[in-house]
């Protein structure tokens, strides 16, 4: 029988709840990686250990701006005082390990499917699982399309000048620049093409037509235990690591890399237009609560 996995990661105080859920049709877990042991879990699994170091990415060379421990190379030389501007450990950083490495964490092996969330999401359908279930496994990854983008990386580059990414010091802890529109002009210039998604010939799974291209990563649905994936995983992290912690810009640069393009809602099925408030399988929360 299959089984389904719903992942979140709370780290600091972004998030003060595990938002509720519906139970689903097939069996489901939701887990929350957290470092905050008495959060209110509302039936989540509450797991506190920190993967992000007990099962590291190798990916990451220690090179890079969001590395989470910088090489020694890089280190040895600098004032002692400086040292925690280098390694970026900013909760919101951490939490990008679980959203694109989570298939390094040795608990979801036994999951046919592993559903990324963001903390702010409550499923409030119950067919959500199964439905994933269908979907993964022929095309692998389902998430929903980005309704204010209208297919192209380039809004979402310059919609993205946020305090979370621009400020150097943001819900009280260090963190690098973040410079979007430096990762937007190195994709452009690695050959990402804004027009890829219009002579994209899938007719089935592309959202509403006029947003595909550009997706909301609060909900990404992922088949497990495929080395394609792995790879999709390992290459999504990468642009973190490289770039910046915005994720949204990283993932359809490593769509057209990989050739896997997500089946996208909303369809017939799941309809919602607006996935930035909801849709007929989530509610989004503000942050914070």
């Amino acid at each position: 029988m299959s089984k389904v996995a719903f992942i979140t990661a709370i780290l600091g105080d972004y998030e003060i709840t595990c938002k509720p859920f519906v139970k689903q049709t097939i069996e489901t877990d939701f887990i929350c990686f957290t470092n905050k042991p008495n959060i209110s879990a509302n039936g989540w699994i509450v797991d506190t250990n920190p993967y992000w170091k007990t099962h590291p990415n190798k990916i990451d060379n220690g090179f890079y701006i969001n590395s989470t421990n910088k090489t020694e190379l890089l280190t040895k030389f600098a004032p002692a005082s400086c040292s925690e501007l280098l390694s970026n450990t900013h909760n919101f950083n951490l939490a990008k390990y679980y959203k694109q490495s989570w298939h390094l964490i040795p608990r979801l092996a036994e999951y046919d499917v592993v559903i990324w969330i963001d903390g702010t999401i409550e499923i409030t359908a119950a067919n959500v699982s199964e439905y994933m279930i269908e979907l993964c496994t022929k095309y692998k990854i389902v998430s929903w399309h980005h309704e204010l983008r209208g297919g192209h990386l380039a809004w979402e580059a310059f919609g993205s000048f946020l305090g979370k990414y621009q400020d150097k010091y943001y819900l009280d802890q260090h963190q690098p620049y973040q410079d979007v529109m430096r990762q937007y002009h190195e994709y452009v210039e690695q050959g990402y093409d804004e027009g890829f998604w219009k002579k994209y010939t899938r007719k089935e799974g592309r959202g509403r037509g006029d947003h595909f291209g550009m997706w909301v990563t609060c909900f990404v649905a992922f088949l497990n235990r495929d080395k394609d994936i792995e790879n999709f995983l390992n290459l999504w992290y990468k642009q973190t690591l490289k770039y910046t912690t915005q994720d949204q810009i990283g993932f359809p640069k490593v769509v057209q890399d990989t050739g896997i393009v997500p089946y996208t809602l909303p369809d017939e099925m799941f309809p919602g237009d607006n996935p930035h408030e909801y849709t007929s399988i989530f509610i989004k929360h503000e942050h914070q609560k």
